[in-house]
């Protein structure tokens, strides 16, 4: 490690797909800050680290693009290359120009001792070991989150769902949880930082604490974290509606730190694309769900993620995808055309659509999406609300911009000084996407 702390390099990171890559990056960059590395923005980097995702044929899709523009620029940076592209093709990535090292989701946790082996590896490394053998989850402790004011917090990885069009469970391996203790620890570091919001993030959050001795789940680290008083706001990521129940539900409406913000995955409201899919729920059961947790919490907002174009997805079940998701109280909608996924029980089923109708199906749910966000937040003009100030309008100066913890998107005006403070304020207007606030 000693040559590496006398190299001042500038370290860049390009980051695909969802919050866990987000934290992993963010675990990554602080890392190689204490070897004096210069965090920078990729186009000034010496050594770019691409963070991938797999999830779509569209995000392969971007991650080559990315390697092509990078490796063929005339004094190109050393590219290594990891997340769950890398874990399910490394040797594909590998052979980019440009790229230095391909390592793998779990090879994350030790990323440095890998960076000091690359220097002295001549060709390009690979290192990816079999996730299917990963049953202890690695811990990636951050005392910041470099470049952002809320703090994201992995506290879970692996998925043991397989639901057929998702190949999450094949590149992220078995559920394994960060043991609360170690949570604890982790949590106190950030709000010492100086964090006012965390958000709780996992690869399949709601089955955090099942591995762990005593099978613990969610609800026992809710009533842990209420024990404490904690000045922070706390805010989850996404929970898979097979495992909210009424009595975590409970928990959750009785934390005051609690965020009222749900996002829930419904895929399809048809009852015969959701056991294609292997989503053992039924249409019915998720509306009554959505409804017992809207009652719970009335201000809170709940997205769904809503596939289209599976390739059992008839016109019929599209149209009831689409009654039911009329009918929810819901705030806003991810909407995703159909991918077909190496190694998934559904690459293997004949599509019964065209990419023209499925175009026509996720533009027409995204415009639905745009309504509900719409009903939303006019719903809430006149309230007074806290937000907190996440950092200044780009195109507005003295402008700002803050988060309510319903998932309200703010801008009000003010002094640079409330940046990462909770400032009331009541909504007056809509201007755009965006509600506006005045300071009380």
């Amino acid at each position: 490690m000693n040559r590496l702390r006398n190299r001042q390099q500038h370290l860049g990171f390009v980051t695909f797909g969802c919050k866990v890559n987000q934290y992993e990056s963010a675990f990554m960059a602080e890392q190689a800050e204490k070897l004096t590395f210069t965090l920078s923005s990729p186009e000034a980097a010496d050594i770019l680290v691409v963070n991938t995702c797999t999830v779509t044929a569209r995000t392969d899709r971007q991650v080559r693009q990315c390697l092509r523009q990078w490796g063929r620029l005339q004094s190109p940076p050393t590219i290594l290359v990891t997340g769950c592209y890398a874990q399910r093709a490394p040797q594909e990535l590998a052979n980019f120009p440009g790229v230095k090292a391909v390592f793998g989701n779990v090879e994350k946790g030790r990323w440095l001792e890998l960076l000091a082996a690359m220097s002295q590896t001549a060709g390009t490394m690979v290192r990816v070991s079999d996730i299917q053998n990963c049953n202890r989850f690695v811990p990636m402790p951050l005392g910041s989150f470099w470049g952002h004011t809320r703090a994201f917090m992995k506290i879970q990885d692996g998925c043991g769902h397989y639901c057929s069009y998702c190949i999450v469970p094949l590149v992220r391996g078995p559920e394994r949880s960060l043991p609360s203790s170690d949570l604890l620890r982790q949590l106190q570091h950030l709000s010492d930082a100086g964090f006012q919001e965390i958000v709780f993030t996992g690869v399949n959050l709601s089955r955090y604490g099942r591995d762990l001795p005593g099978d613990k789940g969610l609800i026992d680290l809710v009533r842990l974290l209420r024990q404490t008083s904690w000045p922070l706001r706390f805010r989850f990521s996404s929970l898979e509606p097979q495992d909210i129940s009424y009595g975590l539900l409970r928990e959750l409406s009785d934390w005051p730190h609690f965020c009222p913000h749900f996002h829930i995955p419904l895929q399809s409201g048809a009852s015969a694309v959701l056991a294609a899919m292997h989503r053992n729920y039924q249409p019915a059961w998720f509306e009554a769900l959505i409804r017992e947790l809207t009652a719970l919490f009335p201000q809170a907002a709940v997205g769904l993620d809503v596939m289209v174009g599976f390739p059992t997805e008839t016109a019929a079940a599209f149209e009831q995808t689409k009654e039911l998701l009329n009918r929810l109280p819901v705030a806003y909608l991810h909407v995703f055309p159909y991918s077909a996924r190496p190694g998934t029980e559904a690459a293997v089923l004949s599509p019964q659509t065209s990419a023209r109708e499925v175009g026509q199906r996720a533009r027409s749910l995204r415009d639905l999406s745009h309504g509900k966000k719409l009903e939303f937040y006019q719903r809430h003009l006149g309230q007074v609300v806290e937000v907190l100030v996440e950092g200044p309008v780009a195109h507005r100066p003295g402008w700002l911009k803050g988060l309510t913890a319903n998932y309200l998107r703010v801008m009000l005006p003010g002094p640079p000084e409330w940046v990462n403070r909770f400032i009331r304020l009541r909504l007056i207007e809509m201007n755009g996407q965006d509600l506006i606030g005045v300071a009380m």
